[in-house]
C-alpha cells in the first residue's frame, strides 16, 4: 500500500494522500490486534512508522509529536517489564531510543534524563558503546540548549569514566576490549578537540590492535582477524602521522594475509594505503613494490580503474626514483589496464574518454621493443575515430570539442588522410575564439609541411604556435610521432 501511494504521488498527488492516509488506518487497527497480545515493543514501532508518514508524505508535523509521544509511552512501559525479566541489555537500549525520541521532539532535558539512565546502566553492565553514545548525544543536547559549558563537562566526565575502565583491563591485559575503549576515548578527546589527548589514545590503541595481532596463533583461520587488526594500528598511526614506519608495515602485514585467505578486494586497499606511507617516508623501493601488489590484487577482483591507477603510480615512482624496472611488464600491464577502460568506454558512448586512454596507452606500447608499426597505426586510427565521434556527439565541455578535432585532425594526418584532417577541420568554427584560430593554424601548417615533404620540428613553427603546443600534452605528443620530429631549444 505505501509503495503503491509513492508510485501515485507524480501521477495523482491526491489519490497518494488518500492512500497514506488509509495506510495509518491499517496501522492503527494493527496496533488494537498487538494491544490485546501486550506486544508492546510492535505497538511503539508502529507509532513511529505513523509518525513519519505524517512528517514525511502529509506534512503534519503535530500528528508526528502525537504518533512519538505514543510510541514514548509504550517504550516506557516495555521497559518497566524489562527491568522485572533483568533484560538489562534491551533495557538500556529501550531507554536510549527513548532519549532519541525526546531529542527529535526537541524536549532535551527529557533528553538527558534518559541518556543518564542509559549511562547508569551501561557503566553497571560495560555496554562501552551505549555508554560511549549517550556522553556524546548528552553533550548534544546541551549544545541545544546552549550551555556550552555542561556540554564539555559530560564530555570530560566521560573521559575519566573510561580512563577509570581502562585502567581495570590494563591489569588484565585485555588488549580486545582496550582497543574499544582506547578508540572512545579518542573520539571524545577528539570532540572537545584535545590533540595531545588524541594522540595519546591513537598509540594506545594501535598498540593494542598490535598485541591482538601477534598473539593470535599463525592458523589460516586467523588469517582474516590477524589482518584486520594490523590494518586498525597501521590506521591509527596514520591519522596522528606518528610512527609512519609502523603504520607502513601495519598495512603490508594485513595486505598480507588478506591475501592468504583470497580476500583479494581487502589485500589491495591495504598494499595502496601501504605504498602511500612509504610515499611520505619517501622509502620509493617500497612505494614501487606495494604498488604493484596492490595492482595484482586490484585485476583479481577486475577492478581495472585501480589495477591501472597502481601500474601508473608505480611507474611514476620508478622513473622519479631512478629505479630499475620491468619496463616490458609493467607497461604491458598499463596497456592492458588503458585499453580495458576504454573499450568499457566505447560500450557506453563514453567517446572521449576511450579516445584518451587508448593516446595513454600508445604512450606506452610505443616504448616496447617488441611494438609492432601496423598496430601502432591501428591505434592511432581509432584515437581519430573515437576524438571525431566525441566533437560530433557534442556531449562534452567546448573546450574539450576543440581539443577532440584538434587531435582527430592530427591523428588523422599521421595516418596518412590529409583530406579527411582538412575537412575535420573545416568542421571545426573558431567563432573568432583566438586559441582555436591558434590551433587550426597548427594544423594548416603540419599539412602544408607534409604535402611537400618536410619534416615536422618544433622550431619550424612560429613562437605562439610553439607556446601552444607546449601547453598541451597530448598535441606535443601526437607531434612527436611524426617521423624525425625533433625538439631542440625546447624552452626558447
Amino acid at each position: 500500500m505505501y509503495s503503491t501511494a509513492e508510485l501515485l504521488e507524480n501521477i495523482s498527488y491526491q489519490h497518494s494522500q488518500k492512500l497514506y492516509r488509509y495506510n495509518i488506518e491499517l496501522w492503527e487497527k494493527q496496533i488494537e490486534s498487538y494491544k490485546l497480545q501486550a506486544k508492546l515493543h510492535e505497538i511503539a514501532e508502529i507509532y513511529l512508522r505513523i509518525a513519519d508518514i505524517h512528517e514525511t508524505k502529509l506534512n503534519d508535523t503535530s500528528a508526528r509529536d502525537e504518533n512519538i509521544r505514543k510510541s514514548i509511552t509504550y517504550l516506557k512501559q516495555e521497559s518497566n517489564l524489562l527491568k522485572e525479566f533483568d533484560e538489562f541489555r534491551k533495557l538500556a537500549q529501550n531507554y536510549q531510543h527513548v532519549a532519541d525520541l525526546f531529542f527529535k521532539l526537541n524536549d532535551n532535558e527529557k533528553a538527558i534524563t534518559y541518556y543518564k539512565k542509559v549511562i547508569t546502566l551501561s557503566k553497571k553492565f560495560n555496554f562501552f558503546d551505549l555508554l560511549s553514545f549517550s556522553y556524546q548525544q548528552i553533550a548534544q543536547n546541551y549544545r541545544k540548549l546552549e550551555n556550552y559549558k555542561k556540554a564539555k563537562d559530560i564530555i570530560l566526565d566521560g573521559i575519566t569514566c573510561f580512563i577509570e575502565l581502562s585502567k581495570e583491563f590494563e591489569n588484565t591485559n585485555n588488549n580486545l576490549i582496550l582497543a574499544q575503549i582506547y578508540q572512545i576515548l579518542k573520539k571524545l578527546c577528539k570532540i572537545i578537540k584535545d590533540k595531545e589527548c588524541y594522540t595519546k589514545y591513537a598509540k594506545k590503541e594501535a598498540s593494542a590492535y598490535i598485541n591482538l595481532a601477534e598473539t593470535l596463533k599463525r592458523e589460516e583461520n586467523n588469517y582474516y582477524k590477524i589482518a584486520r587488526y594490523y590494518r586498525g594500528a597501521g590506521l591509527c598511526y596514520k591519522e596522528i602521522n606518528y610512527n609512519l614506519i609502523e603504520s607502513a608495515s601495519c598495512f603490508l602485514l594485513a595486505g598480507n594475509y588478506y591475501e592468504k585467505i583470497k580476500d583479494y578486494h581487502n589485500a589491495a586497499i591495504n598494499f595502496f594505503d601501504a605504498a602511500l606511507v612509504f610515499k611520505e617516508l619517501k622509502n620509493h623501493e617500497m612505494v614501487y613494490k606495494n604498488f604493484i601488489k596492490a595492482g595484482d590484487n586490484f585485476f583479481k577482483i577486475n577492478n581495472m580503474a585501480l589495477f591501472t591507477e597502481s601500474y601508473l603510480n608505480a611507474y611514476d615512482t620508478a622513473m622519479e626514483a631512478n629505479l630499475e624496472f620491468n619496463r616490458y611488464g609493467i607497461f604491458n600491464q598499463i596497456i592492458r589496464g588503458l585499453s580495458y577502460m576504454a573499450k568499457e568506454g566505447l560500450k557506453n558512448k563514453q567517446f572521449f574518454m576511450a579516445a584518451t586512454l587508448i593516446l595513454e596507452s600508445i604512450k606506452f606500447y610505443e616504448q616496447l621493443e617488441t611494438a609492432k608499426d601496423f598496430l601502432l597505426r591501428e591505434m592511432v586510427r581509432n584515437v581519430y575515430r573515437y576524438y571525431y565521434k566525441a566533437a560530433n556527439l557534442k556531449k562534452i565541455g567546448y573546450s574539450h570539442i576543440v581539443q577532440s578535432y584538434i587531435l582527430a585532425s592530427i591523428s588523422c594526418i599521421l595516418t596518412g588522410k590529409i583530406e579527411k584532417a582538412r575537412k575535420i577541420l573545416n568542421e571545426l568554427d573558431s567563432d573568432g575564439v583566438i586559441v582555436v584560430e591558434q590551433y587550426k593554424t597548427l594544423i594548416n601548417i603540419i599539412i602544408d609541411k607534409i604535402t611537400k615533404g618536410e619534416q615536422v620540428e618544433l622550431n619550424s613553427f612560429p613562437f605562439h604556435i610553439r607556446r601552444l603546443i607546449e601547453g598541451s600534452e597530448e598535441v606535443l605528443f601526437l607531434l612527436k610521432l611524426f617521423k624525425g620530429f625533433k625538439i631542440e631549444n625546447y624552452n626558447s
